[in-house]
């Protein structure tokens, strides 16, 4: 039997308590990073020493959750999980329940059944007229399969586009009701996650330039940001901004890799294109050879977990490890993404707060621009459902573009803004925050670099500022 953590086996009783009384949807908001597909597996485990089943699905949003699950499972069980002879179940993505066959889901009403929902709010929608592409086959089966037992799980258990996550239950202000919560600051407290402290990355001299308006100058990025007609992709184009941010995501991590000798570090990037000019100037900084692994990658799973098992210091993608991918020497990580939703800053950081043991770090360190979100995101990482998040329907989004850039190092070609997950589509708006202590620290880096993109130019030439928010 696995040893299970303390909210692991609360969790888990609490489930099959649940479920033996009659019920069939079970719904667990646990932080990322804290653990819950060893939890699922134990309580489906359970469930087949009950008697109570004969045959699991469990489904995951990408590939690579979907491997974790498969061999959390099959450890777990102890038996096969995929899909053939004499296997007791099978993983599979959200993307393939399309294409499975009608034949198969008829013959699976003869099973008892237990459906397994990782990272369930990539699907949105309660039934067939809202349901998003990933959620109507999900419906499909679930509604083919009343009985089956379906345990629904998410560290964010909300949508960016005011959908309801599909087979979640909601009280009368809408809010999810998930039948057990574990947040991060009881996993801090536990010793399960590490304590995030985020640094904010800022600049006390911008300056915009317009055919129309001249030169302007801006004190902090937030009021750069707020000129009419200037994207925030170009802040991250800006080749002297990102070395800096870099600079602090490679210092910081030397000084870990002092005490721990295989700790690593992830930089998010914008696009592909972004990730490869990243990784260049990272080899730059450490004379080393740096991971990258980005959609175009036909070996990206096996780059992956190479990374996992080795000691090299620096990962670099576009999204594909955003979520749900268990790296646990993780300990720094480079937010240089343009999206800026807080479920991807949420499932970002969760990617370096996952601790191995007691003797491994404590804290883990992001980096992030002074984007006024962001900021907000990190002021309310106490909330483990933001009080604002609300149900409506959908509503469209201009596409969004990356802006070419002649003058810099790495011109990035017009492409359209197409999220990692449908989900982050949208900004959230909410309003709740929390205090944290803050300390602002001086670099005194000068930057002279100018992104020109059509009529705007920006440039970057004051002392940079860090404000680093701990969340202890």
């Amino acid at each position: 039997m696995i040893d299970l953590r303390l909210w692991q086996q609360i969790c888990h009783d609490q489930a099959i308590t649940h479920f033996m009384n009659g019920y069939h949807q079970f719904g667990c908001l646990a932080t990322p990073g804290a653990g819950k597909t060893i939890f699922a597996a134990a309580t489906i485990k359970r469930l087949f020493d009950l008697d109570m089943i004969d045959y699991v699905i469990c489904v995951a949003p990408s590939l690579t959750v979907k491997a974790g699950l498969r061999s959390t499972f099959e450890h777990v069980l102890s038996l096969p999980m995929d899909g053939q002879f004499n296997a007791v179940g099978v993983c599979m993505t959200y993307q393939s329940l399309a294409s499975l066959p009608p034949a198969l889901l008829n013959r699976l009403r003869s099973y008892r059944l237990a459906i397994v929902l990782d990272e369930i709010h990539h699907c949105g929608g309660q039934d067939k007229a809202e349901a998003t592409a990933w959620a109507d086959p999900l419906l499909a089966l679930t509604y083919q399969n009343e009985q089956a037992y379906t345990l629904s799980l998410s560290g964010t258990p909300w949508r960016s586009d005011r959908l309801p996550v599909t087979t979640l239950r909601y009280n009368a202000l809408l809010s999810p009701q998930m039948h057990y919560c574990y947040g991060l600051k009881e996993a801090i407290a536990d010793d399960v996650c590490r304590a995030p402290i985020v640094s904010v990355i800022d600049n006390e001299h911008w300056t915009v330039t317009t055919e129309q308006d001249g030169t302007t100058h801006h004190a902090s990025l937030a009021s750069l940001l707020s000129h009419d007609g200037l994207r925030y992709e170009m802040v991250l184009e800006n080749p002297r901004f990102v070395s800096h941010m870099l600079s602090l995501s490679v210092q910081e991590l030397t000084k870990r890799r002092r005490r721990y000798a295989d700790a690593g570090g992830l930089v998010i990037a914008s696009s592909i294109a972004h990730a490869k000019y990243i990784q260049a100037e990272l080899e730059s900084m450490t004379h080393e050879p740096i991971c990258i692994i980005t959609s175009e990658d036909p070996d990206s799973q096996d780059k992956l977990n190479r990374y996992r098992k080795s000691r090299q210091k620096w990962l670099v993608t576009v999204g594909m490890v955003t979520e749900g991918t268990d790296i646990p020497r993780l300990q720094v990580c480079c937010h240089l993404s343009r999206i800026c939703t807080e479920l991807h800053f949420r499932q970002v950081l969760g990617r370096v707060l996952r601790r191995r043991e007691k003797r491994d770090a404590n804290t883990a360190v992001l980096f992030i621009p002074a984007q006024p979100d962001l900021i907000t995101f990190a002021n309310r990482l106490q909330c483990e459902v933001p009080d604002a998040v609300v149900i409506d329907r959908p509503k469209l989004t201009s596409t969004q573009t990356i802006g070419v850039s002649p003058s810099s190092t790495f011109p990035l070609s017009p492409v359209k803004h197409t999220p990692d997950r449908v989900s982050d589509e949208n900004n959230v708006d909410d309003n709740t925050s929390v205090v944290t202590s803050s300390i602002i620290r001086a670099h005194l880096l000068p930057s002279t670099n100018t992104v020109t993109s059509s009529e705007v130019s920006v440039s970057a030439y004051g002392k940079y500022k860090e404000e680093v928010l701990r969340y202890i």
